[in-house]
């Protein structure tokens, strides 16, 4: 028989009842006597103390709700303890258990341990073995239950913030389309009537040639019809690049006269007395294997912007260097360079100004930069020159087949 709780002076007791605080155990013993007597004084303990008269009853009651503790002898009818604490490990794993039993022989002790079970009181049971057994075994659940409650907090958090994110990304990726959808509809919807308005000053310059001031106007009149020309081609480019819907044609480039054929072009569309100079080091007799009509948009918009921006009569250089995995093409002007603000930005479409001083276009030259290089497997970077101006570097692959995000058509 225990002796009475009460009169008791072990000190864990106190430190036991302030832990005991709304658990409930589950004690299963097939002695009558002992059932009884050991319930009654748990009861003291425990707010709620559940019995069973075998490992079979013992197990219904375990998966019809949750116990902080267990309790339970080994040698049972139906269904013996070590049997029940093997069908209670694959329900709860971490399932603090507390066996009482009469044999401490190894055919019971050595399963025990294998089940993880980590407080053994031998019968008869006396309260200097129970109190620091229900003590090791109360802590122990009292921190597993912690923290599992924890991990199921954190759990949900994460998965909150999960959903959170992923619906913000499906809504970005809408908004993303909408707008290239958006964009490429308006600048289609915008070339029609500027190809009739292009149209028609060719067709009325002729008829004012004996008017100076009226050429004048029609000057002023073409060169923005062009320049919206000139934009609205860019936009179209850029949705056609950021949906994907343009495919790669590779081939080997021979890059100086590639170059050269951007630069002659570009300098078709310029102004008679404006007299701009290139100057190409390292690109002689270089190949590149790549998509010829991308590289030489890419070209053609880094060209047009050094010449925009930079000062009158400007010259840009163009220089090829290999490193490492990269073959690298800067091309640099000598104009106002960037600014502080825009160099966090300079690849950022519809952000106009990027070079000082200036904020004409749409902000699409150098984001269609970006994605066009994006699209052969490169990258794009800028900056300021130490000496003056800014540079642009587009970096390709150097391997003859690089791991491009588009198709080979």
């Amino acid at each position: 028989m225990i002796a009475n709780l009460t009169s008791h002076q072990n000190p864990l007791l106190k430190q036991i009842l302030s832990l005991a605080e709304g658990v409930s155990v589950l004690y299963v013993e097939d002695e009558p006597v002992i059932r009884e007597e050991m319930a009654e004084t748990l009861s003291t303990l425990f707010p709620e103390v559940v019995t069973a008269t075998n490992g079979k009853e013992g197990l219904a009651l375990f998966q019809s709700r949750e116990f902080l503790l267990v309790v339970t002898d080994i040698n049972m009818p139906l269904m013996n303890g070590i049997e029940l604490i093997r069908e209670i490990r694959k329900l709860r794993p971490s399932q603090s258990v507390l066996v009482t039993s009469a044999y401490s022989d190894a055919a019971n002790l050595i399963p025990l341990l294998n089940l993880g079970v980590g407080s053994f009181v031998l019968k008869p049971l006396s309260w200097e073995q129970l109190l620091p057994a229900f003590f090791k075994e109360l802590s122990v659940a009292l921190a597993t239950q912690q923290e599992q409650r924890y991990q199921k907090r954190l759990e949900r958090e994460v998965n909150l913030r999960t959903e959170e994110l992923r619906e913000a990304q499906t809504q970005l990726l809408r908004l993303s389309e909408a707008k290239d959808g958006m964009l490429a509809l308006i600048s289609h919807e915008m070339r029609t009537p500027l190809n009739a308005i292009l149209g028609f000053l060719e067709l009325v310059r002729p008829s004012l040639a004996h008017d100076p001031d009226a050429l004048v106007f029609l000057g002023y009149v073409d060169q923005a019809a062009n320049r919206l020309d000139r934009s609205t081609k860019k936009a179209l480019e850029f949705s056609h690049f950021s949906t994907g819907k343009k495919s790669l044609s590779l081939m080997e480039i021979h890059l100086e006269v590639l170059v050269q054929s951007v630069w002659d072009q570009v300098l078709t569309s310029l102004a008679p007395e404006s007299r701009p100079q290139l100057t190409a080091t390292g690109v002689k007799e270089k190949l590149l294997y790549s998509d010829s009509e991308m590289v030489a948009e890419v070209l053609r918009n880094l060209f047009e912007n050094g010449i925009k921006y930079g000062v009158p009569n400007p010259v840009l250089e163009v220089s090829l260097a290999i490193k490492g995995i990269w073959a690298e093409l800067t091309v640099r002007d000598h104009g106002p360079g960037f600014s502080e603000h825009s160099l966090a930005q300079l690849f950022v479409p519809f952000t106009s100004g990027n070079i000082m001083h200036h904020s004409e276009g749409m902000g699409l030259g150098l984001a269609l930069v970006e994605v066009i290089m994006m699209t052969l497997g490169g990258k794009a970077s800028g900056g300021n020159h130490q000496e003056g101006g800014a540079w642009i570097t587009l970096s390709f692959p150097v391997q003859r087949e690089p791991n491009l995000k588009a198709t080979q058509s």
